[in-house]
This record gives structure tokens, sequence and C-alpha cells, in this order.
């Protein structure tokens, strides 16, 4: 990818900081660095933002390299779709497996009071659950990639048509996608264990 040096060079030229720049085109410095290392593509949108503080032409700017960020932004949003879907049908299925197991299998464990089936389904329901949690991790690196952070933003971008106008606040979200995705993490254990106590208090 060219665009890579093309950035890091305007940028330099300009005597602008990485920061400079994420805050003049409404991403966080991540995703700036990102692009001049050649990890990410910046989108349609970044790209003309790009250009208009540089005061360059897209075409300067990109030099063919748009087919390969629109395969990329394409394949990314299809990802992010399998992965979100996949992480609700995981959880899902370790809840329903937990409480079809407690519920049918009712033979003695030998460790107190719990019977085979709440053994054994909690053990289903923890790997369900852990694979749920791998697939939301892939889904907020995504959201990270592309500096995703509201629910519009997230919907625009599953339809190719996030622009300026999608792009919000949310200041400390942007600054630190490091903390929100561990608080997020973390949000979703707690989620998991509550999910868990409350169908074993149901079947017990």
């Amino acid at each position: 990818m060219e665009i890579s040096d093309q950035i890091r060079r305007l940028r330099t030229e300009r005597s602008m900081s990485q920061d400079d720049l994420a805050k003049a085109i409404f991403v966080s410095r991540q995703t700036v660095c990102n692009w001049e290392t050649d990890k990410t593509y910046p989108d349609v949108q970044s790209i003309l933002l790009l250009s208009q503080v540089f005061g360059v032409s897209t075409d300067e700017l990109i030099k063919g390299d748009v087919a390969a960020i629109q395969r990329s932004v394409a394949a990314d949003a299809a990802s992010m779709k399998w992965l979100s879907t996949g992480m609700v049908v995981l959880v899902a299925g370790g809840v329903v497996c937990f409480v079809a197991l407690a519920t049918l299998w009712r033979a003695p464990s030998g460790a107190g009071n719990l019977t085979m089936g709440d053994l054994v389904g909690a053990a289903l329901f923890a790997v369900f659950w852990g694979l749920g949690m791998l697939a939301a991790v892939q889904v907020e690196r995504i959201k990270s990639k592309h500096d995703l952070v509201t629910y519009r933003e997230i919907m625009a971008f599953y339809d190719g048509t996030l622009d300026e106008g999608g792009r919000e606040g949310h200041g400390f979200a942007r600054s630190h996608p490091a903390a929100m995705a561990l608080l997020k993490f973390l949000a979703g254990a707690a989620v998991g264990a509550f999910v868990g106590v409350v169908a074993y208090m149901v079947i017990w």
C-alpha cells in the first residue's frame, strides 16, 4: 500500500503529530498509527478528510489503492456481521445446553448436591461462553480498526454508508480504545456469570 507512505510523508511535511492528524479527521491516534504502519486501510470518508487536511487530491493520496481499500472494508464488515451473529448464537447455545442437561440428566455426580447434568452443562456453558467472548474480542478489534464507537456508526459501517455525519463524540471511547475493550469484556464476563447463576437457580 502506497497510502501509508503518503500519509506519513504529508503529515511530516506539515509538522503534524499523529495525534494532531487524528483530531483533525475525527479518528483515534492509534488508527492513524495503524494506517502509517500499513496495518489497516483508511475508509473512504477518512481519505476525503485526509485530502482536505493535506490539501491534495484523493488521486494523489491513494494512487491506485482504492480497490484494495474497498475490498478490505467490505471484508471487515462481513466478518463483523458473522462474528456478532456467532457470539449471540454461542452464548444462547451455552444457556440451552446447561438448562437441558441440568433438567434431563439427574444422575448423582458425587460432588455435593450437583448432578451430572449440572456439571456437564456448566462445563459446556463455560466453553460456549468462552468462544462467544473470543468472537466479541474479534469484533472489538474490527471496531477499533475502523474507529467505530456508537451503534449508529456500526450500522452505517455494515451498510457501507459511514460518513462524517456518522462520526459522533464519545471522546473517552475514541481516545482510550483499550480501556473500553477491557470494560466491555468485563461486562460480558459479568453478564455470562449472571446468566449462569440465574439458569442454575431456576433449574435447582
